[in-house]
C-alpha cells in the first residue's frame, strides 16, 4: 500500500493509505467520475478494521473507498511528538492528504474516535465534507471508567516490554493476551470470528513495531492508545454550525462502554447548532459494530452517500445502485487487506451469506 509525504507543524510523517476502486483493490488514483468514501479508524485497530466495508460490492460498485492509518497504527511512519495528541491533529493529518493528493470533497465514514476526526474536518473544512455517517460516536469527553481502562490496558503494554521499552522485542506473551483480551472485550464484546481474531492479531503485530521497544515508542503508545481519547474537546455550537452536509449516527446496542445516551446527546447538539438533516440509528452490536454487523450498517452508509452524492454523475450512481440491486451481485470483493489478515487466519468466505441481499 502506498505512503504519502505529509509535512505536518511537529514534523513530516509517511501517511499509509488505500485506494480500492469497483475494479482494483490497489488503485493507484481514484475513477474520476465516481465520488469517494474516506474511512476513518479508531483505536486499537488501523484502516483494515473496515475491511468488511472494503469487501462489500454495493459499496465498491459506486464509490472509490479510501482508508488511511492514522498516527502511530498500521503502516504510517513517523512518531507522535505533539505533547497533546487529539481528533484535532489527526483532522489536519487528514486535511494534509486530501490537498496533497488533490482528492475531491469526500463521504465520510468514521468509527468511534474516527467520528470525532470527522466532525473536526467538517467544522475546520466544510468545503471537503459531503456526508458524515459516524459508527459509535463518542462522547464530547472520555467517562471516567472508560479513561481508566485505556490506561490500564496502557500501563499492561509497558509492563510487557519490562516498563521502559526496551524489554523483549516480542513482548511478555501472557501481558499481551490480557490486553488482546481487554480490547477484544471493548471492542467486539469477546465476539470471535475469523475477521476479529485476525484484526487483534495484525493490531498486536503493528504495535508492536510501532510502538514498541524505544522509550519513544512507549510514548507514541500513550498518545495513540490513551491521549487521543482523553485529551479529545468539546465541539462548540458554533463550530458546529460550520458543517455544511447531513449526519447519520449509528449506536451500536450491544456497546459495552458507551450507551446510546451519548449519540442522542450528539444529535440535538447538531440540531441546535442548525444541523437539519440529522437522523440517529440503532443496530445491533458492540463497539465496533461496523466489523462484525456490516449487515445493519453498510446499508445506512450506502444510502446515505448516494443520497448526498448530488452532484455530476448522481443519477447514473443510483440506477447503477438499482440495477445492481436487480442483478443481485452480492459477492464479496478483495480488499486491500484481505491478504494481510489471511495471514492471521481470517477466512473472507466465513459468512458468505453477508451480502445476499443487494
Amino acid at each position: 500500500m502506498p505512503h504519502v509525504h505529509l509535512d505536518t507543524p511537529t514534523g513530516p510523517i509517511e501517511l499509509n493509505y488505500s485506494i480500492a476502486t469497483p475494479t482494483d483493490p490497489y488503485s493507484a488514483t481514484i475513477v474520476s467520475h465516481l465520488p469517494c468514501i474516506l474511512f476513518l479508524h479508531s483505536g486499537y485497530s488501523g484502516q483494515e478494521a473496515f475491511e468488511s466495508q472494503f469487501c462489500d460490492p454495493r459499496l465498491r460498485g459506486q464509490f472509490n473507498l479510501i482508508g488511511v492509518d492514522m498516527r502511530g497504527y498500521g503502516l504510517t511512519k513517523g512518531h507522535i511528538k505533539q505533547e497533546t495528541y487529539c481528533p484535532i491533529d489527526s483532522a489536519d493529518d487528514v486535511y494534509r492528504f486530501l490537498k496533497t493528493l488533490d482528492l475531491p470533497p469526500m463521504h465520510i465514514f468514521g468509527l468511534a474516535i474516527g467520528s470525532c476526526v470527522g466532525l473536526e474536518l467538517a467544522t475546520k473544512h466544510p468545503e471537503l465534507v459531503r456526508s458524515l455517517t459516524l459508527c459509535s460516536p463518542l462522547p464530547a469527553t472520555e467517562p471516567e471508567e472508560i479513561a481508566s481502562g485505556r490506561l490500564e490496558v496502557f500501563n499492561l503494554w509497558v509492563q510487557a516490554f519490562n516498563h521502559d521499552g526496551r524489554g523483549s522485542p516480542g513482548g511478555d506473551s501472557a501481558t499481551l493476551e490480557d490486553i488482546t483480551l481487554g480490547i477484544q472485550q471493548l471492542c467486539f464484546n469477546n465476539e470471535r470470528t475469523t475477521l476479529t481474531d485476525a484484526l487483534s492479531k495484525n493490531s498486536l503485530v503493528t504495535a508492536t513495531q510501532n510502538r514498541a521497544g524505544s522509550p519513544q515508542g512507549v510514548k507514541d503508545s500513550y498518545q495513540a492508545t490513551v491521549g487521543w481519547f482523553l485529551q479529545r474537546q468539546p465541539q462548540s455550537r458554533e463550530a458546529l454550525a460550520k458543517i455544511q452536509c447531513s449526519v447519520r449516527l449509528i449506536h451500536c446496542d450491544d456497546d459495552v462502554a458507551y450507551s446510546v445516551q451519548y449519540a442522542e446527546e450528539l444529535e440535538d447538539q447538531l440540531r441546535d447548532a442548525g444541523i437539519t438533516d440529522v437522523e440517529l440509528f440503532e443496530v445491533p452490536g458492540p463497539h465496533y459494530g461496523s466489523v462484525v454487523n456490516p449487515q445493519a450498517i453498510n446499508p445506512i452508509l450506502l444510502e446515505h452517500a448516494l443520497s448526498a452524492s448530488n452532484g455530476i454523475g448522481s443519477s447514473l450512481l443510483m440506477q447503477g445502485h438499482h440495477n445492481q440491486h436487480a442483478a443481485g451481485k452480492c459477492k464479496k470483493m478483495t480488499t486491500p487487506f484481505t491478504t494481510r489478515l489471511a495471514v492471521y487466519g481470517y477466512d473472507p468466505n466465513e459468512d458468505e451469506d453477508d451480502f445476499d441481499e443487494c
